[in-house]
Parts: C-alpha cells; sequence; structure tokens
C-alpha cells in the first residue's frame, strides 16, 4: 500500500506537467493594457521635436491629417494672351518654337505680304498725289482763284487718301505676328506653308513670372478666408511645398454652386514653378504637421 500511494503522488505531477506546458504553448496572446500598452506599441527611435509649424511642412504626407482643409486648383500665368490670325494669307516664316521665352514685340511668325505691300505703295503714291494737289489749291484758294467747293474737295481727296494709306499700313504691318506681351511659348498652332485666315489660333503665349491659383470654396468658408492668410501650396510637381499668401477673397457667393472665389497670386520669377500643373492648397497648414489634431 505504501509503495503503491508513493508510485501514484510521483504520477500525478507528471500529469499535470504534461497539461501545464500544452496550454503554455497554445494560450491566445492578449494585448497588454495601461502602461504596458503603451511600453508594447512605442516606436524604437525617439520621436523628433516638434518645429516650427510653418516650416515643418516639406512633404505631401505632412497633410495628410488635413484632407478636410486641402483644395485641388491649377497654376496659370497671370498674363496669358491667345494669338489669332487678323488676316488670311501662306505662312512663309516661323521664328519660334514652343517653350521658348520671347520679349514683347517679338516676331513670331511672318504671312506672305507682297500683294499688302504693293497696295501700300501704290495707297503712299496716292497720298503724295492729293497732297500736292491740295497744297495747290490752298494757295489757289487764298488768291481766290477757285471756289470754296473746289477746295473743299481737295482737302477731301487729300484726306480719304492718308485714310486709306493708314488702312493699307495696318494690312501690311498684320502680315508680321508678333507677342503683345513677354513671356514664354506655351501653345504654336501654325507650320510653314499653311494657309490662315482671320480667327485662326496661332499662338497662346503666357508669362510665367506670376502664376495664380483659383480656388473655389464652401459658403461654410465665408469669413474664415481672408486676404493675407497664409496658406501651404503643394505643386504636384517641379517645386517642393511652400507657404504663400491668399492675393483676393471675393465674399460674393455662387448660388448654384454654393461656392465663393479666392485667389493666391505667386512671385514665380525665379522660374521653381511650371504654369499648367496642378496643386493642392492646403487653408491650415499647422494641421498638416504629423501629430497635430
Amino acid at each position: 500500500m505504501t509503495s503503491r500511494r508513493f508510485r501514484a503522488g510521483i504520477a500525478l505531477p507528471a500529469f499535470a506537467v504534461f497539461l501545464v506546458l500544452p496550454s503554455a504553448g497554445c494560450a491566445p496572446r492578449s494585448q497588454p493594457d495601461g502602461a504596458s500598452a503603451d511600453a508594447a506599441i512605442a516606436p524604437a527611435h525617439p520621436a523628433e521635436p516638434a518645429g516650427d509649424p510653418l516650416t515643418a511642412l516639406d512633404t505631401l504626407a505632412h497633410v495628410t491629417s488635413a484632407v478636410d482643409d486641402s483644395f485641388e486648383t491649377a497654376l496659370a500665368p497671370l498674363h496669358e494672351v491667345e494669338i489669332l490670325g487678323r488676316l488670311d494669307g501662306e505662312v512663309v516664316g516661323v521664328y519660334f518654337e514652343e517653350g521658348r521665352r520671347v520679349t514683347a514685340g517679338a516676331r513670331l511668325a511672318q504671312i506672305d505680304d507682297r500683294e499688302r505691300r504693293a497696295t501700300l505703295d501704290e495707297r503712299k503714291a496716292e497720298e503724295a498725289r492729293t497732297q500736292a494737289a491740295w497744297e495747290r489749291a490752298q494757295k489757289l484758294y487764298d488768291q481766290k482763284m477757285i471756289s470754296d467747293q473746289e477746295w473743299i474737295a481737295a482737302r477731301s481727296d487729300w484726306q480719304v487718301a492718308v485714310s486709306q494709306r493708314e488702312r493699307a499700313d495696318i494690312d501690311w504691318e498684320r502680315c508680321a505676328v508678333r507677342s503683345p506681351i513677354s513671356g514664354l511659348i506655351e501653345l504654336r498652332r501654325v507650320q510653314m506653308g499653311q494657309m490662315v485666315k482671320t480667327g485662326d489660333l496661332l499662338f497662346r503665349i503666357g508669362n510665367p513670372d506670376t502664376l495664380r491659383a483659383e480656388l473655389l470654396l464652401p459658403e461654410a468658408r465665408l469669413g474664415s478666408v481672408r486676404a493675407g492668410q497664409k496658406v501651404q501650396l503643394i505643386p504636384a510637381a517641379g517645386s517642393a511645398p511652400r507657404l504663400v499668401s491668399i492675393t483676393r477673397v471675393n465674399p460674393l457667393v455662387d448660388p448654384a454652386s454654393g461656392t465663393f472665389r479666392a485667389v493666391i497670386d505667386i512671385d514665380n520669377r525665379s522660374g521653381e514653378l511650371h504654369g499648367g500643373v496642378s496643386a493642392r492648397v492646403v487653408l491650415d497648414p499647422v494641421r498638416g504637421r504629423p501629430g497635430s489634431r
């Protein structure tokens, strides 16, 4: 009896160990709470110290927490013109390609001007003839050798000739397609030998020194957005995010869309930004900081 109880006493702990070990290996892991949870999810490296909220915004990831405060827009040159054909004719010269910078008055293309040059020479000759007749008529009129009607007719002939010469001069000058502003050639739609008509689009010129971003904001923002307010501009390409100021706010709300317009003019004389690229504007740049609420 004694030996039997002894063996049973030894076997019981062994059986208990057999049950405990698998339980320990198969027990589901639970997330610790309290201080243990903080220690479990603490980053391996220390957090970076908070910087200036207006200078720490240097990546697009910084504004992920400010999606509600960001609005899509596009950057367009403040000064942009389309150059249309002002007469019919054949293009005999094209002097600039797209992407080239030109100055105001630069000749971009040339339309055949031979016929208009001949017309101009004819009008000049007629102007000279009628001017001589008018000067002679003045002398005769002063000597009372011609009537008032003859004097008036001579003066009218000269004035008509002057007007016709000026019109012919304008037509001849329009054969030279010139840029009205300084800027970049954004679009060229004309080729050598092409026949163009009045009203045809020939070039589009934009001055990238000042770019404009226009925002259509919901009416709920009216009053909280003001001129001079600092916002963050995040271009899709060409430049890092930067802080800019709202130039003008139009307080009138469009009843159809429920939006009002805000304008941002950006000094781009450095040429870092490119006209036409899309951009995001964050109205509250502080919210774009990592960890901001």
